[in-house]
């Protein structure tokens, strides 16, 4: 079997890589090792991000979901902070559900698309020969020019080609039934060291449900993290035995490469999950459509340039602000507080929510942090 690409991982990046390749007219096969996989995860993305991507009015028309209008920030000391949205909304959505309405919209451009698990890859003197086994057991040989590597962050690609693992943290979380619907409700993130590790706690409102979870940079802290949320957050809840705990890795972001030869990482399998809001559906779907455009344009140091183009000055920043202040209360606290300024605010919301470019933006966050951003980049003042 042979295609011009290779696609292993049918998750947001696997599913947006094969939609670009197909709108520039190149054949690729995706396979997905499980298309029952349902990723534990908060399940958002801006409605910019959306359109950014083409797919607004299709998900709008065929995917259920929930719409939040603002956002809860409780820092660890202080009172919190309620930012109504301006110029966008955030969708909330079933993860399980979005993946396989985006492998449909796969199916429907004409991909082909088949349930197996990547077992062996070797490059060939003019491709890439990838073996496959199916879920009945049958093994298949798939040749190809390139592959994309989007099977996240245990990224069977990688291990197979020697690749140094991605860095990550560990998450856990669950789904309570709402009992108080409101439509007003706000997606809720809690900072605190008695709670969470280097990452925040949270309640998202979906549809029917709240999304429940907190993360930690050990697995072993997570039982107690998510206990002490509850009971701050939900205190007549006595106990967690009624609710499906489920633990899982978010990449940790750092700068690492964009390809191998012929081989392509995309979404986890790339660490592409923003520091601090620890958002990575948006940003695995725009690695796939750059990597599209890089496979295009047959220049694969394309795919980089268009990653720092757009992202990033924005990733950098965010990930000295993590290092800075994660794991510190005092510290987060004071950065928190500083989002009680409107002007604040609407620097947030440009980069988080409208997903506007961010290179103009961030002068105006040193501008607006000013000391406060100083010390922390005191040593880190150019980006290039």
């Amino acid at each position: 079997m042979d295609y011009e690409v290779l696609i292993v991982g049918g998750g947001p990046a696997g599913s947006s890589a094969a939609i670009f390749l197909s709108k520039v007219g190149i054949t690729s096969c995706l396979i997905e090792k499980n298309f029952q996989f349902d990723k534990p995860c908060g399940g958002g993305i801006p409605s910019a991000g959306l359109k950014d991507l083409d797919l607004l009015a299709e998900v709008k028309k065929g995917l259920s979901f929930n719409i939040v209008k603002k956002i809860k920030i409780v820092p660890p000391f202080s009172s919190p902070i309620e930012v109504s949205f301006k110029g966008g909304e955030l969708f909330i959505f079933e993860r399980k559900e979005f993946d396989s309405f985006l492998r449909g919209l796969v199916k429907k451009i004409g991909t082909e698309m088949f349930e197996g698990e990547l077992i062996k890859i070797e490059k060939g003197k003019n491709n890439i020969e990838s073996t496959i086994k199916s879920k009945t057991g049958d093994i298949k040989k798939i040749y190809s020019k390139y592959v994309i590597a989007a099977d996240g962050v245990n990224s069977r690609v990688c291990s197979l080609i020697g690749m140094k693992k991605i860095q990550y943290f560990w998450t856990v979380s669950f789904h309570m039934p709402k009992l108080d619907i409101n439509p007003d409700s706000p997606c809720e993130f809690w900072f605190g060291s008695s709670h969470a590790s280097f990452f925040y706690s949270w309640v998202f409102p979906g549809k029917d449900y709240f999304s429940v979870g907190t993360g930690a940079e050990k697995v072993t802290l997570l039982r107690g993290f998510i206990e002490n949320f509850v009971k701050k957050r939900f205190p007549s809840i006595s106990t967690l035995k009624n609710f499906n705990l489920r633990a899982y890795k978010i990449p940790r972001w750092s700068k690492r490469k964009f390809f191998k030869d012929n081989i392509i990482f995309c979404g986890d399998c790339l660490g592409s999950v923003m520091p601090v809001s620890f958002e990575g559906i948006y940003y695995g779907m725009k690695s796939g459509q750059f990597a599209a455009e890089a496979i295009k344009k047959k220049d694969l140091t394309l795919y980089e340039k268009l990653w720092d183009n757009r992202f990033g000055r924005q990733f950098y920043i965010m990930k000295k602000f993590q290092d800075y202040m994660f794991g510190n209360d005092e510290r987060i606290d004071q950065w928190l507080n500083i989002h009680r300024d409107p002007n604040v605010q609407e620097i947030a919301m440009a980069l988080w929510l409208r997903k506007e470019k961010g290179n103009h933006l961030i002068p105006l966050y040193f501008k607006a942090f000013g000391s406060f951003i100083s010390r922390i980049f005191k040593k880190h003042i150019s980006y290039s």
